[in-house]
């Protein structure tokens, strides 16, 4: 086959001698090729030669040498590279001398495609090297944007399921949160069934945003793990707590068996590690009516320092085809598929997600008819010279927590400004609602705010809550702040804790925590 190309070489070598060879080897090498070479005796000459060049005029390939006066062969890749791309915007191959091992490694970690030792330049090599860098260059600037493309929509997909979350947490706040208030009054019991469907199911849409939020996140490598030191059979008590109602539904025994060998406490994340425990958990519930779901605890007897969590139960069990499919995003098993079962498909996709991303592993064995075991294995040491801590906040609320406690609201959202106002009088507190931050900043710098605590939201028109926190700090304000979100990240309470907020409560809101929220810091301003 005719190779009749025509190829832009630029030499960048301070020795005539060596240029002169590296051209005889391209002419020899390919003879029906024309070769146009551009020639600098050192890396700055190399540089202004690349400048003065039209756009259209780039060389097809550049051939430096790594020593040299008066810029080398490695700052002159640092130059042409200084954005720390993992290739170069030309081609280049370095020359080097036989021992450079370091150098020549340094050269190809700052974009260069290819070396060559001078001792190597022969006809039989040269072009093809050529060849090679060039088609690996252009290889290398593909997969560098497709790393663009993906990173960039991994962010806007972020952003835009973050945004969605927000506008979906906020009304579905005020649809759970009012018809909470409204299953407070006197009403027939047919009323009662149809505002705890409503409710329910305000619950459950709530859940599917959360699984998708982190799932994305997940994908994203954005999910931040936060280990501490946890007392380990309180945790798993509580844990158990919160799915007894589910299997009440259910009419499922929910039963828990700790080995006695366990640490009293460990390393772990406890809302990670709950999260993981409360979808395998709520699974079998959710297969197993009116059968039995046992956690089973131990520590793992051929890895010292992790523990192994079963989630063992007799329902109806897994096809073997099914199994292999069970932890990808939106699988279902295929008497889910045919039950009238809810789910999405997510929450396995996520449990082994953060599993992989707690170093811990996550396996399902099974019989259909018999029941299925998931087997949950993470690292998590013990804890010495453990103090318990004490709980201060209460666990129980009276009707009239927040008597005499005056609370400020900045909410811009007419539905949560009357759910809100419906929980704090309806626990005796005294309300200041404000239609956004600057109208709350406003009140406090003329002295018409005496209050104990300061709700504010986070999203808000004409000032947000960050800003209206950062500005009340700075005036001296030492009043409580509460910021109420719908941005459940823990990016989010980093970035309100930092403006000078003291705590942080999240949409949708659950009355018990928001009002044991309020009555806290009420507390403790009275006490000062």
């Amino acid at each position: 086959m005719l190779d009749n190309r025509t190829q832009e070489i630029l030499l960048i070598d301070d020795s005539p001698e060596d240029r002169a060879l590296v051209r005889s080897a391209l002419i020899q090498g390919a003879p029906q090729r024309r070769f146009i070479f551009r020639e600098a005796s050192n890396g700055r000459e190399g540089l202004e030669l690349l400048q003065s060049l039209e756009a259209n005029r780039t060389p097809d390939c550049v051939i430096v040498d790594i020593n040299m006066p008066n810029l080398s062969g490695l700052e002159f890749l640092a130059e042409i590279n200084q954005e720390h791309l993992p290739v170069a915007p030309y081609p280049v191959i370095v020359l080097t001398g036989s021992l450079e091992v370091d150098a020549t490694k340094a050269a190809l970690s700052q974009g260069a495609q290819d070396y060559i030792t001078k001792d190597a330049i022969f006809p039989q090599v040269m072009p093809r090297l050529i060849d090679n860098a060039i088609e690996r260059h252009k290889l290398m600037i593909r997969l560098t944007e497709s790393e663009r493309a993906a990173d960039a929509a991994n962010r806007a997909k972020s952003a835009l399921i973050s945004n969605i979350s927000h506008e979906i947490r906020t009304p579905m706040t005020a649809v759970v949160g009012l018809t909470e208030v409204m299953l407070d009054d006197s009403i027939s019991t047919e009323q009662q069934h149809t505002l705890e469907m409503i409710r329910d199911n305000g619950k459950y849409l709530i859940e599917i945003v959360n699984d998708l939020l982190d799932l994305s996140k997940l994908e994203a490598g954005m999910l931040k793990f936060d280990p501490e030191p946890t007392e380990l059979r309180a945790f798993l008590q509580e844990t158990i707590e919160l799915m007894q109602v589910r299997a009440l539904e259910k009419s499922t025994l929910l039963l828990i068996e700790t080995a006695d060998e366990l640490p009293l406490a460990v390393q772990i994340d406890p809302i990670r590690l709950r999260q993981v425990l409360i979808n395998l958990i709520g699974n079998a519930i959710k297969f197993t009516p009116k059968g039995t779901v046992t956690l089973e605890v131990r520590g793992d007897q051929q890895h010292h320092g992790y523990i192994e969590f079963l989630v063992r139960d007799t329902g109806c069990g897994i096809a073997a085809e099914d199994l292999d499919e069970i932890f990808q995003p939106f699988a279902q098993a295929r008497q889910e598929r045919t039950e009238q079962v809810k789910g999405t498909g997510l929450g396995l996709a996520i449990c082994q997600r953060l599993t992989t991303a707690m170093n811990g592993t996550i396996s399902v064995s099974s019989q259909l008819g018999e029941g299925t075991c998931f087997n949950l294995v993470i690292p998590a040491h013990e804890v010495k010279d453990y103090q318990p801590t004490i709980e201060t906040r209460q666990q129980t609320l009276s009707d009239d927590v927040l008597s005499g406690c005056r609370v400020a609201v900045a909410e811009d959202t007419r539905s949560i400004q009357y759910l809100i106002r419906k929980f704090v009088t309806g626990a005796g507190g005294e309300l200041f609602l404000f239609d956004d931050g600057l109208s709350l900043l406003d009140a406090q710098q003329s002295g018409q705010l005496d209050v104990d605590v300061i709700l504010t939201d986070l999203r808000m028109p004409r000032m947000d809550g960050h800003e209206l926190t950062q500005k009340l700090r700075a005036q001296g304000v030492t009043t409580p702040i509460i910021v109420l979100t719908a941005d459940a990240k823990s990016e989010t309470r980093d970035l309100v804790m930092t403006s000078g907020a003291n705590d942080l409560v999240t949409k949708p809101i659950d009355r018990a925590t928001f009002l044991g929220t309020l009555a806290h810091w009420c507390d403790l301003a009275n006490c000062d």
